[in-house]
């Protein structure tokens, strides 16, 4: 059975699953993801907006993410080391993420006590400290989200996953608007806040249990290949052998087993291309509301409070349109939706000023936002073989991140030529390809039920 196919279930059984404990934990963990991103691209965007630091250079702070576009580089270390310490008391997922969440506080609180007009290069370096700790803790989170739940788990954990995300990034966006232009709270206390949220998802570590390992079909035949090179080479150092073949297996064999499946590179281009136009589109969404006119209390309640709602129901729908359709057909209406999205915002800014069209637009953009989430990220967690999740994981999701953090970072300099209405024209055109390599990946994957079918017949 194919990827598109798989757990096709009726509706009542798709919404029970939500409620599952070790589901409703993903949630929480979500929520420690969601922190850094909703610092750097929420309370630190808005932070730069207000004291009129330049578009291009507010849209050049989404670059300081960079770190999550390179997770991959650093996945096997984390994949496969045990902490000193830590690891005795907690095992290895748990302890890599109480070590991610101690780092992060202080890191946050730093973020505050730097002056973006002054020395923006230390702002930069800040935002590009949460993000490694952040990059690092999502590494092992992914694997830890991916290993406790099973198959026909994986929509609703990462509909869960991305409700916690979403509510950290909301809090920090509205919330950091409410308490600065309500009560005036200075920047360096907002971040100190910020950095005290980290605990929920510290506890959350604390209280959950660590992932059983699973060995895969593919991981045995490779461990085989490696006993086999050892037993040709007895001349060699056995402590050498040993080292060689654990870096065969902790850094070579995840991609080594990835790229042996027909059409890798097809599933690597449609992680980078299936969310472009929306990354680019989001980058730079509250400094296109401000611009236009909007109040700040305007944005917060017509905008994003509306545009939250929104998206934890797409969320669900995502989930629930996953288990019903199967996950190709799921991502093909979800690639629509979101290119219809980005149009709304250009349609935004020839209506003008109008609170109900800004709430309107945001609630349909992250309605779509949400859908497509849920959908893409239970599709690259089901890519993932069981024995090497954290690493190919990683990878997935750090060619993801060079559509966020690196591939959208020009969009301030995109909108200081072509203008507001252009731009979102363009995020439109650019989601284009990501849409039709949907019909090569379905191509591939009916070739590969064909092979099993007929390999089948033959035994």
């Amino acid at each position: 059975m194919s990827k598109s196919e798989i757990q096709k279930k009726s509706t009542r059984d798709a919404i029970l699953v939500y409620f599952q404990p070790k589901v409703i934990a993903i949630l929480f963990l979500g929520f420690a993801s969601g922190i850094p991103y909703g610092i750097t691209t929420g309370t630190l965007v808005y932070w730069v907006s207000k004291i009129e630091l330049s578009t291009g250079e507010i849209g050049l702070l989404v670059s300081a993410g960079l770190p999550y576009a390179l997770k991959f580089l650093w996945a096997p270390l984390v994949d496969q080391g045990k902490l000193p310490f830590l690891y005795k008391i907690f095992g290895q997922r748990r302890s890599w993420l109480i070590l991610t969440q101690c780092l992060m506080m202080p890191a946050i609180y730093y973020l505050g006590q730097t002056s973006p007009l002054e020395d923006y290069q230390q702002t930069y370096i800040a935002a590009l400290l949460i993000s490694i700790v952040g990059a690092t803790q999502d590494i092992v989170i992914d694997g830890l989200r991916i290993e406790s739940l099973e198959d026909d788990e994986q929509a609703a954990g990462s509909a869960n996953y991305i409700y916690g995300y979403r509510i950290a990034a909301i809090l920090f966006t509205v919330g950091s608007m409410y308490l600065f232009s309500y009560f005036g709270i200075d920047w360096p206390i907002l971040f100190l806040c910020g950095s005290s949220l980290v605990l929920v998802g510290l506890i959350t570590t604390l209280i959950m249990k660590e992932p059983m390992p699973r060995e895969t079909q593919e991981k045995l035949l490779l461990e085989e290949e490696v006993n086999v090179f050892l037993t040709k080479h007895p001349d060699l150092w056995v402590s050498v052998a040993k080292t060689l073949s654990s870096i065969y297996m902790v850094v070579i064999a995840p991609f080594r087993e990835f790229m042996t499946r027909r059409g890798w590179y097809v599933f690597l281009l449609f992680a980078l291309l299936y969310k472009l136009g929306d990354s680019m589109a989001v980058a730079l969404q509250t400094n296109f509301f401000l611009s236009m006119g909007f109040d700040d209390l305007v944005i917060a309640n017509a905008g994003k409070l509306v545009g939250f709602w929104a998206l934890l129901i797409g969320l669900a729908v995502g989930g629930v349109l996953m288990a019903r359709l199967g996950l190709w057909y799921a991502l093909l209406i979800c690639a629509f939706l979101q290119m219809i999205s980005n149009l709304m915002f250009s349609a935004l800014f020839m209506v003008g000023v109008n609170t109900y069209f800004l709430a309107f637009t945001m609630g349909f953009e992250n309605f779509a936002t949400g859908m497509g989430a849920t959908v893409f990220v239970a599709y690259l967690s089901l890519l993932c073989n069981r024995s090497f999740t954290i690493t190919q994981f990683a990878l997935l999701g750090a060619i993801t991140q060079v559509t966020v953090k690196l591939l959208s970072s020009p969009s301030g300099y995109i909108v200081e030529d072509v203008g507001w209405f252009w731009f979102f024209i363009i995020t439109t055109v650019v989601a284009i390809p990501g849409l039709l390599l949907l019909f090569w990946i379905k191509r591939i994957e009916d070739l590969d039920k064909a092979h099993s079918e007929l390999a089948n017949k033959k035994v």
